[in-house]
């Protein structure tokens, strides 16, 4: 056994090299793969290094090479299998410690038989991709740096939210396993309002796992641009950078081949399904409020665009875009965008419920609208909410084989609330679903759960007493002190100074309350008015002007517009009946209340405001009340 005394376990791998044919050891290496024979002639060049024992360190060839270690290390496996080099047996004089290997060239003029330069090239092929991979990866975190993006958010730190509100999209995905891009839905708004809605897409409409993929990116979304607050940017940019594997992450999966792939193509879906509501509503057109059935359109994405080095290139009728890239470009519709940011508070989710199966995620949105202590109801019901256009015995299935992979699926993810099990004496299914317990008798077709409501709470991770509302996991979004200004939405107002300045608003004023006298407000008020309460409010609370002023303003906000008769008073308007009367002294708050009490005169109030002329009757109503 060959013995060094020169060096240490701790010199790493090395090549030992009494002597050498380079000639025959050229001859043998030529059908090599390119990067194979680079390592061998990098190996020769470096010969002059041999040290008096004849060995060469491993990591002098990988500097030459600027490659890692790590790298050179996988090539030199191979060129031991390929017969280029052997390992040795060998031992150290001042140690027994071998944990490295020691390379020597072959003797034998036979390169490795069972190889085929076909095989050579396929496993350069795969070795390619790795390195390509790897490039596409460092070329991804210069494009966060040079683009000037913010740093990637940690998905470690991420709860599943979406934006507040009635969200009509959850009730108008597609549970069904075939694609289909065409669907018409009667869906509510609470208990009372029904809505229609046509819904569309160019690929196949969105689906339950479509909908864990959307609200994944709301959560990043909402993150990154946390990261992004900087002084010289204040304001937030409706463009945001968002990477596969980051979605992946939020919803509890292992990033890479199948997974990208579906992330994918719920993004696109996600961008191809349009959304028609039709339903009954009120529309301004030049100061009219008109009350008719109309209808309002919606996509989840403005923009939604792969950030790729490779052009579209055209297959058929299809074009093929973006198929590996890793960064999507996403464009809210303006107003998701400014409530995720600037909302009072987000809705939560449990965490594995972004992983849990479509069908299951749909049943718990379902439970989350629907049960506030207890609920019931016929299975069938169930089906035509969730499954429209599939069978009824398949639904039954469905839903009895997807509740019990929960068991399965969430076995990797540390959560505790949620769980299956089936009866088959009696078929009967129980669960529970983050806080929802409860059963299907599939014998009856009925389905009951309760809402344990401290469970429901603690599976989002939120407290109850720290829920914005009471009957639903929510966090505050304290973005929306820091990006409001930019946005126009309570310009800026400290976190507490609603809580400091007690107001109430109603239809048409906004009062300010605890002062020497209640302070009132309208949307008509004067210049004098405004000032006077302004005043007072910094006198009472001992704050800042400016601060009062910007609370004013979003009071205001709220409070309404006279309307008659579908015509809305301009404050032009209510300057004509202001005049024509002689009310300049009187509160704009008192005209205000008594313009609204003769719901016959409404006619003539809007004559007056439009035309300047009042009719006997209106004339007698003003000339007759004691201001």
């Amino acid at each position: 056994m060959q013995k060094f005394s020169n060096r240490t376990p701790k010199d790493g791998n090395f090549f030992f090299v009494p002597e050498l044919n380079i000639q025959v050891l050229n001859q043998k290496a030529s059908s090599l793969p390119k990067v194979l024979i680079e390592t061998v002639n990098a190996t020769i060049l470096l010969l002059s290094k041999l040290d008096s024992e004849k060995t060469l360190s491993v990591s002098n060839v990988a500097a030459y090479l600027d490659i890692s270690s790590v790298t050179l290390n996988k090539r030199l496996l191979r060129l031991v299998k390929l017969n280029i080099l052997e390992r040795i047996p060998f031992g150290f004089t001042q140690t027994n410690s071998l944990r490295i290997s020691c390379y020597k060239f072959c003797d034998s003029n036979d390169v490795f038989e069972e190889v085929t330069i076909e095989q050579l090239q396929q496993e350069e092929t795969k070795h390619l991709v790795k390195q390509t991979s790897a490039f596409k990866r460092e070329q991804e975190k210069k494009l966060y740096k040079q683009g000037n993006y913010a740093p990637r958010p940690q998905t470690s730190e991420i709860l599943p939210i979406r934006q507040s509100g009635n969200f009509l999209v959850e009730q108008c995905i597609s549970t069904l396993k075939q694609p289909i891009q065409k669907m018409a839905k009667s869906i509510s708004i609470g208990n009372k309002t029904e809505i229609k809605a046509q819904i569309t897409s160019s690929t196949r409409i969105m689906n339950a796992e479509d909908l864990q993929v959307l609200f994944a990116t709301y959560s990043l979304i909402q993150k990154y641009h946390e990261n992004s607050l900087t002084a010289e940017n204040p304001k937030p940019i409706n463009r945001t950078p968002i990477h596969i594997s980051d979605i992946a992450a939020v919803r509890g999966k292992s990033t890479g081949g199948n997974t990208n792939i579906k992330i994918r193509e719920s993004l696109e879906s996600i961008y191809r399904t349009n959304f028609e509501f039709y339903g009954l509503g009120n529309i301004d057109i030049n100061s009219h409020s008109i009350s008719a059935y109309m209808r309002e359109t919606f996509s989840n994405f403005q923009q939604c665009t792969p950030l790729s080095d490779v052009n579209a290139e055209i297959k058929g009728d299809d074009v093929i875009f973006g198929k590996d890239s890793m960064i999507y470009l996403i464009k809210l519709p303006d107003d998701v965008f400014t409530e995720l940011l600037t909302g009072k508070y987000h809705f939560v989710f449990p965490q594995a419920s972004l992983s849990a199966p479509g069908i299951v995620f749909s049943l718990y949105l379902r439970f989350r609208s629907r049960v506030k202590n207890t609920f019931s109801e016929n299975l069938k019901t169930t089906w035509t909410a969730l499954s429209k256009g599939s069978e009824f015995k398949d639904f039954k299935i469905s839903i009895k084989s997807q509740i019990l992979k929960v068991n399965r699926k969430l076995k990797n993810i540390q959560d505790s609330f949620a769980y299956s099990s089936y009866d088959e004496e009696e078929d009967r299914l129980t669960f529970n679903l983050w806080g929802y317990h409860g059963f299907i008798c599939f014998k009856e077709n009925y389905l009951s759960v309760k809402c344990h409501e401290k469970e429901m709470f603690a599976a989002c991770k939120v407290h109850k007493n720290d829920s914005l509302l009471k009957n639903a996991p929510t966090v505050e979004n304290y973005l929306r002190t820091i990006f409001e200004p930019e946005l126009k939405l309570e310009a800026g107002l400290p976190r507490n100074i609603s809580k400091l300045i007690k107001s109430f608003v109603s239809k048409y004023n906004v009062t300010y309350e605890d002062i020497n006298e209640d302070l009132q407000l309208c949307v008509y008020s004067t210049e004098r008015e405004l000032y006077k309460t302004k005043v007072a409010l910094v006198d009472h609370y001992h704050t800042d002007e400016l601060i009062v002023q910007k609370k004013i303003d979003h009071d205001l906000t709220k409070v309404n517009f006279l309307c008659f008769k579908g015509h809305t008073i301009t404050k032009s308007e209510f300057s004509t009946i202001v005049d024509y009367f002689g009310l300049d002294e009187i509160p704009t708050v008192a005209v205000t209340k008594f313009l609204t009490r003769f719901p016959s005169l409404y006619d003539d109030l809007v004559k007056l405001a439009v035309d300047g002329h009042a009719s006997d009757q209106l004339i007698a109503k003003f000339e007759n009340h004691s201001w």
